[in-house]
């Protein structure tokens, strides 16, 4: 009867250890390959709209200047924007803001989080809106305005990024001495979009200014291709949409 309970309790244990083993974390470098392909495929030929609501606020002001602007991607990948609200200095940033996402494909390829511009750990899993995600530790390969030095949350089935938050690697200007950014992802009528985004600038002079952004709408359909009216010196290439809003406070 001993013999029996001690096979019974070495089964259970095996069964446990052999679980455990199953559902381990894979490496960095696996977590990694997922994350950049599911990225490259999702909204591969999907033409859809984005209506978008910007706050910026100033240091110690208790109300914002807002813009709302709508951003349209037809299947081909293009991209172009237009301000439906806002003026001054609100209006001008998330202009810079949106013609970093519709730029040139060099840009794109610059800044998307790939083994090519950044060093991988696993620093564990943590949980985003009820799910499981891994938490990459972002080193950037190199000083860039396009690079962050922070933290991706990458979902443990889909590999998609659920969130992005870190500080840019160079200050897009002189004016700007720093940039905290939070970036948060999810699916929105079947696409895998930027449903809200925060960056907290140091600025020279005026002091710290606050941009959030948030997706009000989306609508998708092939219909959207057609209405779509996009300058011809656009990119052609998909935008990454890791890196959709890291153009904040952008300074030329």
């Amino acid at each position: 009867m001993r013999a029996l309970i001690r096979l019974t309790i070495s089964g259970i244990l095996l069964t446990a250890i052999g679980g455990f083993a199953q559902t381990s974390a894979p490496d960095v470098n696996t977590i990694a390959n997922r994350m950049q392909t599911a990225t490259a495929d999702r909204n591969h030929d999907l033409a859809y709209t984005v209506t978008r609501e910007y706050m910026l606020t100033p240091q110690n002001s208790a109300q914002g200047s807002k813009v709302v602007a709508e951003v349209n991607t037809v299947a081909s990948g293009k991209k172009d924007y237009t301000i439906k609200q806002g003026g001054g200095q609100a209006e001008s940033i998330v202009r810079k803001v949106l013609d970093h996402e519709t730029d040139s494909a060099a840009s794109r390829a610059s800044g998307e989080i790939t083994a090519a511009n950044y060093e991988f750990q696993l620093l564990g899993s943590e949980q985003i809106d009820g799910h499981s995600c891994y938490v990459l530790k972002l080193t950037p390969r190199k000083e860039s305005k396009d690079v962050l030095r922070g933290r991706a949350w990458v979902d443990s089935e889909s590999y998609l990024i659920r969130q992005i938050s870190g500080s840019l690697a160079k200050p897009p200007s002189w004016w700007v001495k720093d940039v905290q950014l939070t970036l948060h992802y999810r699916d929105m009528e079947g696409v895998w979009l930027q449903d809200s985004g925060r960056a907290i600038a140091q600025v020279r002079i005026v002091g710290t200014h606050t941009l959030s952004s948030r997706a009000l709408d989306v609508r998708t359909g092939s219909e959207l291709a057609s209405k779509a009216k996009v300058a011809p010196h656009k990119a052609t290439r998909r935008m990454d949409p890791s890196m959709m809003g890291t153009g904040v406070f952008r300074h030329n």
